[in-house]
């Protein structure tokens, strides 16, 4: 049997990494793969083209909302002091995975990640890369 202590430490870990990358995946999607969408959909204000501002950011859309319900049925789990905590995580993890299906989504995340990874070095390596700049001046805002 598992130190009760030790579990509480390790699920709020798996809770705290959660949120952690639902933060990372909102910046990601709100300050670089939204606008850099948007700005792709007019030829007067494209950095890349809309297949490749699409694929570089992958299904990110549907991901993002996977994620947030799963943190929040972590959360109210946490919230619910379930005398079974290593239960409650199973049985959210099996209604995330099994049930709702909602990882899924990561088999077209990952089927896309090499392109993407190309597209991205790629663009990068440019000289006088619009994208390259796009993404400084992004990252120096968020720092």
């Amino acid at each position: 049997m598992m130190d009760p202590e030790a579990l509480a430490a390790v699920i709020n870990e798996l809770v705290t990494s959660e949120r952690s990358y639902i933060r990372r995946l909102q910046v990601l999607k709100t300050d670089y793969a939204d606008p850099l969408r948007r700005f792709a959909r007019n030829k007067d204000t494209a950095i890349i083209p809309v297949y490749q501002a699409n694929t570089l950011f992958g299904n990110i859309d549907n991901i993002l909302p996977v994620n947030e319900a799963f943190l929040t049925d972590l959360e109210k789990m946490i919230a619910s002091n379930d005398s079974q905590p290593l239960r409650g995580v199973g049985d959210v993890a099996l209604k995330h995975f099994k049930h709702l299906r909602g990882f899924e989504h990561y088999k077209q995340y990952y089927s896309k990640r090499e392109e993407a990874q190309t597209i991205f070095e790629k663009e990068v390596s440019k000289r006088s890369s619009r994208f390259a700049s796009y993404i400084d001046v992004r990252s120096s805002l968020l720092r």
